[in-house]
C-alpha cells in the first residue's frame, strides 16, 4: 500500500499557518481576548484544510487535525478550543467515510482529558511544556488508527501499521516544532518588554541623581519660610488654609522627589540581613493603620509557616508600605496580607477587593509616570519592584474586575 507522501508534506505546511499568523500579528501588540479569538479563528480555519486534503488510508482520513486542535484549547483558551472542537465535528460530518465515527469517538475521550494538560501547562518550564505537548498530541494521534480497527473488521498488516505510526511520529513531531516556536517567540516579547523596562528606569534613575538634590534644596527653603508664615498672626484665616494647602503640595513634592533619588541609588551596597517577613509586615501595617482607618478599609494578616529571608530591612518595610498603601486606596472594604512559606520559597500575596486591573494596565505596571491613580507618578511602584529585583524576588499580579487584585511577591527562602 502506497503512503500519500505529497499529502503529509502538505499536512506538515498547513499546520505552521496559525503559528506564522500569531508570530506576524500578535507580537505583544494585541490584548488577551483578541488573541484568544484569533487561535479560535486561525486553528479552524488551519482544522478545515487539514481535513480537507488528509490521507485517506483504508477508508480512514489520517490528518494534523489534532495540532491545531490542541494549539487553540493551550492558546487559546477553553471558549476557542470548544469553538475548534465543533467546527471539526461539523466539517467531519460533511466528508462521511467509514472513519468518521472512529474519529468522532477519538475527539470526544481527547475533550475529555484536554483540561487536565490544559491546567498543568502554563505552570510548566519551556522543556516540560514540549514534552507534555508531543506526549498529549502522540496519545490523540495514536486513538484514531486504534479505535479505526476495533470499529473494523480489517487486518492489520504490516504495511498498514508502519503508515499509522508514521502518522502518529509526524504529529508528534509538529507539536515540538510547534510549541517550540511559539514558546520560544513569547520569551522574545517578554524578554524585550524587560530591556524596555530597564532602559526606562535607567533613564529615570540618571536624571534622579542628576537634578534630584538641586530641586530639593529650593524646596526646603520655601516650606521653611511657608510654615514661619503660617504661625504669623497679621494672616487671615483664608490666607492660613492657602499657606496649609501650599506645604502639603511641597511635602508631595518631596515624596516624589523621595522616589527619585530612591531610583538614582545603588541599593545594592546595602547591608542584608537575615529578616522575619512576619515582623516586618507588622511593622508596615502598623505605620499605615490610620491611613486605613481614614479610608475605611480593614487590613488582616495571616502568616503560615516560617517566613525568614536575607535582605534590608527599611528596603522591605518600603515595600510593603509602598503596595499595601495602593491596595487601601483601591479597595472597598478589605485589605488581606498573607504570608507563607512554600518549600524554599516565602510567598507574599497582597489583596484586595477592589474593582481590579486590565490586563494592559498590569502590563504597564512599574513604568516610570505611569499610575492609574489621578495624581499618581508611578514611581513608587517603581522604586518598589526594583527592591524586589535587587533582593532576587519575583512578583505577578493578578487581577479581575469582580474579584479586586492580588499581588503575589516570591523570596528565596534562607
Amino acid at each position: 500500500m502506497h503512503f500519500q507522501y505529497n499529502q503529509l508534506l502538505l499536512q506538515m505546511l498547513i499546520v505552521q499557518i496559525p503559528i506564522i499568523l500569531y508570530l506576524v500579528l500578535a507580537n505583544g501588540r494585541i490584548d488577551d481576548k483578541k488573541e484568544k479569538v484569533m487561535w479560535g479563528l486561525f486553528c479552524t480555519i488551519t482544522l478545515a484544510l487539514s481535513i480537507t486534503f488528509s490521507i485517506i488510508l483504508d477508508g480512514v482520513r489520517l490528518d494534523a487535525r489534532v495540532v491545531p486542535w490542541y494549539l487553540a484549547f493551550i492558546y487559546g483558551g477553553t471558549g476557542a478550543g470548544l469553538f475548534v472542537s465543533i467546527s471539526f465535528f461539523c466539517v467531519r460530518s460533511l466528508f462521511g467515510g467509514v472513519g468518521m465515527i472512529p474519529s468522532f469517538v477519538a475527539m470526544l475521550i481527547s475533550i475529555m482529558f484536554i483540561f487536565i494538560a490544559q491546567k498543568k501547562f502554563h505552570s510548566l518550564p519551556v522543556k516540560k511544556k514540549i514534552y507534555l505537548s508531543v506526549f498529549y498530541v502522540t496519545i490523540c494521534s495514536a486513538m484514531l488508527p486504534f479505535i479505526a480497527v476495533l470499529f473494523g473488521n480489517d487486518i492489520m498488516t504490516m504495511t498498514i501499521l508502519l503508515n499509522y505510526l508514521l502518522f502518529i511520529l509526524v504529529n508528534g513531531i509538529l507539536a515540538w516544532f510547534s510549541i517550540y516556536l511559539i514558546e520560544s517567540h513569547r520569551e522574545k516579547v517578554l524578554l524585550r518588554k524587560e530591556v524596555q523596562r530597564n532602559e526606562k528606569m535607567q533613564v529615570v534613575g540618571e536624571l534622579a541623581a542628576s537634578v534630584a538634590h538641586e530641586i530639593r534644596n529650593p524646596m526646603t527653603s520655601i516650606k521653611g519660610f511657608l510654615q514661619l508664615l503660617h504661625t504669623a498672626d497679621n494672616i487671615s484665616e483664608p490666607q492660613k488654609e492657602y499657606l496649609k494647602i501650599s506645604l502639603e503640595e511641597i511635602n508631595r513634592a518631596n515624596e516624589i522627589i523621595s522616589d527619585y533619588l530612591s531610583l538614582g541609588k545603588n541599593q545594592t551596597r546595602k547591608k542584608h540581613s537575615v529578616m522575619d517577613l512576619e515582623l516586618e509586615a507588622k511593622k508596615s501595617i502598623s505605620s499605615l493603620s490610620s491611613y486605613a482607618l481614614m479610608s475605611n478599609v480593614e487590613i488582616s494578616l495571616e502568616v503560615d509557616g516560617r517566613a525568614v529571608i536575607l535582605g534590608n530591612s527599611s528596603q522591605i518595610q518600603q515595600m510593603f508600605i509602598n503596595i499595601i498603601k495602593n491596595s487601601i486606596e483601591a479597595a472597598a472594604k478589605n485589605v488581606s496580607v498573607k504570608i507563607s512559606q512554600n518549600k524554599k520559597q516565602v510567598d507574599i500575596f497582597i489583596v484586595d477587593d477592589g474593582e481590579g486591573l486590565t490586563t494592559d494596565q498590569i502590563d504597564k505596571l512599574g513604568l516610570p509616570f505611569y499610575s492609574t491613580k489621578e495624581k499618581g507618578t508611578g514611581l513608587g511602584l517603581m522604586v518598589t519592584l526594583q527592591i524586589i529585583g535587587e533582593m532576587g524576588g519575583k512578583w505577578r499580579v493578578t487581577s479581575d474586575k469582580k474579584n479586586g487584585t492580588i499581588f503575589q511577591i516570591t523570596f528565596h527562602e534562607i
